[in-house]
């Protein structure tokens, strides 16, 4: 295969090249976690060499089909996201294998289309948001404040909700606040945190690596495993698959899930798809094992229904970067 696609590579014909462009972007894209084999590296400097010939709607395709992969590397992302906007949005907005220095360069230097695209990454750094906050129009800033995952200043974040509609701006600061807190807590020893006792192992129709195995082969899903496992008084099965499907460690979710809050388990059911009736469920449970009165879960509920899922995404990726900037500082 490589042989055969080098070849193609060396043709000088735009038809060949942009055959090369659609198939090895699809080779790429089947490697979305492969960063650092020799293969990976192959196929991301083939679509380096051939991306200046390509046509505007051929970028656009692989702008599209790259923004989540993660094994795009750094200087075609960068390549995608300096295009003209249409191809350069897709990459703005989600890709994570842009650097740090590259976002804020095109925060520097490029118009209002691509800083608001940039204000709805999942993560906006400091340094970017800052940026962004002194180029951007209303509509740019009224952007990053919306943003949970935009990392600005609780001083600056109160002057840019100033300007918003009120009803907009209590809503954002509240789920802000909120969200502020919850990340303290994550480095808080767990005697520090106002939560109920450890969840315990009860028996289970079906273990949580078969409902893994189901879920992967298309047999089941996450929804009707948490709905079931709520049934069954069986909560740290529960925060089993949740851990593994929010990428969160389960340290975390359990604590999450045996707060007296709901607004960290409820992010990270609503990240993860859960529906309404299953994190009905989930409330239910919770509210017997923390011995709360049936209402408080229907107050849980009323305020998920609130939570946006764009909102609970970014929160979710902020914690899970957060937690793992802290493994760093600790293991140096």
């Amino acid at each position: 295969m490589t042989d055969s696609l080098l070849r193609l590579a060396k043709d000088s014909s735009k038809e060949k090249k942009h055959e090369l462009a659609e198939h090895v972007t699809g080779l790429l894209a089947a490697r979305a976690d492969d960063t650092g084999s020799e293969e990976t590296h192959l196929l991301n400097n083939m679509l380096e060499g051939v991306y200046d010939a390509l046509e505007h709607d051929a970028k656009r395709k692989m702008s599209e089909k790259l923004a989540d992969v993660r094994s795009t590397s750094a200087k075609l992302a960068a390549a995608m996201a300096s295009d003209d906007l249409p191809i350069a949005q897709a990459v703005l907005e989600r890709s994570k294998s842009l650097a740090e220095a590259d976002l804020k360069k095109i925060a520097e230097t490029k118009d209002q289309g691509y800083l608001l695209a940039l204000a709805k990454r999942d993560h906006v750094s400091k340094d970017l948001s800052t940026i962004l906050i002194k180029r951007g129009s209303k509509e740019v800033k009224h952007a990053v404040a919306a943003n949970l995952g935009a990392e600005i200043t609780m001083p600056v974040f109160e002057s840019l909700v100033k300007d918003m509609p009120k009803q907009m701006g209590d809503r954002i600061r509240h789920l802000r606040k909120s969200n502020e807190e919850l990340l303290e807590d994550l480095f808080r020893d767990d005697g520090e945190i106002a939560a109920g006792s450890e969840l315990v192992k009860k028996p289970a129709k079906i273990s949580p690596k078969a409902w893994l195995m189901g879920i992967k082969l298309g047999k089941t899903n996450l929804n009707k495993a948490i709905y079931q496992l709520s049934h069954e008084h069986n909560l740290l099965d529960a925060v089993g698959l949740l851990s593994y499907f929010s990428g969160l460690d389960m340290k975390y979710v359990h604590n999450l899930m045996v707060r007296y809050d709901s607004t960290g388990i409820a992010t990270v059911c609503r990240a993860t798809g859960i529906g309404a009736m299953e994190f009905q469920a989930v409330c239910k449970e919770r509210c017997k094992h923390l011995k709360f009165p049936e209402s408080t879960g229907s107050k849980w509920l009323t305020n998920y229904h609130m939570l946006d899922d764009t909102d609970a995404r970014r929160l979710l990726a902020l914690m899970k970067m957060k937690l793992e900037a802290a493994k760093h500082e600790q293991a140096a």
